[in-house]
């Protein structure tokens, strides 16, 4: 078979994982989503209806949540805050710790087909709503505004895997023609352009959505306060690019809070929910006994002290603990089980104030407001750790004082650490608990891209030795 025969094949399998996926995530108990067959965007568009495109809609909730395994325990294990201790699946410290990373190697997908199939039901509802007459128009830039953030999500997944290889921002609407491979920045700055086009739709968006959103939502439920949510995704991909005062501008119209002192009051945010209903699916974070997953021990042993001199900062104590199964694999181990998450249907955050604090600290260091940034700090050491305020001024490195807490106020909820550490060129301080293991800065692409550009391949179509 030609290369070019080969990669015309090939080429048709978009159209078909699209519907494969959105018919896997379809399910979602909170929200009235039927359980499609055979779905595709070109029926969507084609045929649209207000019952079609809401519940399509909802459907993008559900797909966002399928990318938590990913988010949280891959790049976790990437970035030395947890272990897949799987004894029937060695590849998880054989493939993610040693390596090398392979196009087509274990595991390297890591979300690619997933997320451009979200994003093309995504580009096909764009196209559907303005086809439904029974829409008003606040309700079409309702759906445009979640659209677009969830879109924005989406890309940003996929860069902060993929980093410097770059992405693919088009979609066309033919599933079969391939799109270019943009830059790491023009990938992010698609991303940003996507949320300020989406805070003008929900600006204009009404009251209330035309479509029902989880519980995790609570209190950004309607146009006005998703706003404040797609804000704080805004100031996220702001400070991934270190575009530190439109952090500023962007937190300042978020949710962001420091006016009460509660555990409660930090974790405010958006969630991802769970639930034994027929048809939902479970936490998948949650490992009681455990079986497979577990913390880095050094997550424990790193953290700083409380002011009585000897507990351990209240974030390790309450998202890890020493547990009596010792799992080992591949000659890693470990007995420091994961108990950020209570339970099998326990809600895993998207976004939550105490990072929005935190990001703010970020900026304001980042341009010079060194006492703003150590009172943040502070509020979440003292607030959230139990741990004595810093001294203003500091003699200490405060870029490692915002990377320790970030490390353990974001514990096992997005793969933050592995992302951190790269932003600050520091993955050679991410410890190996082997002399074989090694560090990787991102991941290669999907086999199944890079077997489709056969006669141009992207960066990504190469191995990453690690270091």
């Amino acid at each position: 078979m030609s290369d070019m025969t080969r990669t015309a094949r090939l080429s048709r399998k978009p159209l078909i994982v699209a519907g494969l996926v959105l018919a896997a995530v379809a399910a979602c108990k909170e929200v009235t989503i039927p359980n499609y067959n055979t779905p595709n965007a070109d029926a969507l568009i084609s045929t649209p209806n207000a019952a079609t495109v809401n519940t399509t809609v909802q459907g993008l909730i559900a797909a966002m949540r399928s990318q938590v395994g990913t988010m949280a325990s891959t790049l976790g294990i990437l970035g030395r805050e947890v272990y897949n201790l799987d004894g029937a699946e060695p590849r998880n410290v054989l493939g993610y710790l040693v390596g090398p990373l392979e196009p087509g190697g274990f595991g390297t997908d890591m979300g690619w087909s997933r997320s451009y199939a979200t994003l093309r039901t995504a580009y096909a509802v764009l196209t559907a709503v303005e086809k439904v007459p029974t829409y008003t128009p606040e309700q079409k830039n309702g759906i445009k505004g979640f659209v677009k953030t969830a879109m924005a999500i989406e890309y940003m997944n996929q860069l902060r895997i993929r980093d410097t290889f770059g992405i693919v921002v088009e979609i066309s609407a033919d599933p079969t023609q391939l799109q270019p491979f943009v830059s790491r920045d023009s990938g992010w700055a698609r991303a940003a352009n996507l949320l300020d086009e989406a805070m003008g739709n929900l600006n204009s968006a009404g009251t209330a959505f035309p479509f029902q959103l989880t519980s995790g939502y609570a209190g950004f439920n309607t146009p006005a306060t998703f706003v404040k949510y797609n804000r704080a995704m805004k100031a996220r991909v702001d400070v991934y690019r270190g575009k530190w005062s439109d952090a500023l501008t962007d937190l300042g119209a978020s949710f962001l809070s420091t006016s009460a002192t509660t555990t409660a009051a930090l974790a405010v945010g958006v969630y991802h929910v769970y639930s034994t209903a027929s048809g939902d699916v479970l936490n998948p974070l949650f490992d009681a006994a455990p079986r497979a997953l577990v913390a880095v021990p050094s997550f424990l042993t790193d953290a700083q002290l409380q002011v009585d001199g000897v507990t351990r900062d209240k974030r390790a104590i309450a998202k890890a603990a020493v547990g009596t199964v010792l799992l080992s694999t591949q000659s890693v181990a470990s007995n420091v089980k994961v108990i950020a998450y209570a339970s099998n249907v326990a809600s895993v955050p998207v976004v939550k104030n105490e990072e929005l604090i935190l990001m703010r600290a970020e900026a304001n260091y980042a341009l010079g407001n060194t006492a703003a940034a150590l009172a943040d700090l502070n509020f979440v050491r003292v607030n959230s750790g139990g741990l004595a305020p810093l001294p203003i001024p500091y003699s200490g490195d405060v870029v490692s004082e915002i990377l320790y807490n970030r490390r353990y106020s974001l514990f096992d909820e997005y793969g933050h650490r592995w992302v951190d550490m790269r932003r600050y060129g520091r993955l050679n301080q991410l410890e190996k608990a082997l002399p074989s293991h090694r560090v990787f800065p991102l991941v290669p692409l999907s086999v199944d891209e890079c077997n489709q550009r056969l006669s141009a391949l992207p960066k990504g179509c190469t191995q990453v030795a690690g270091f």
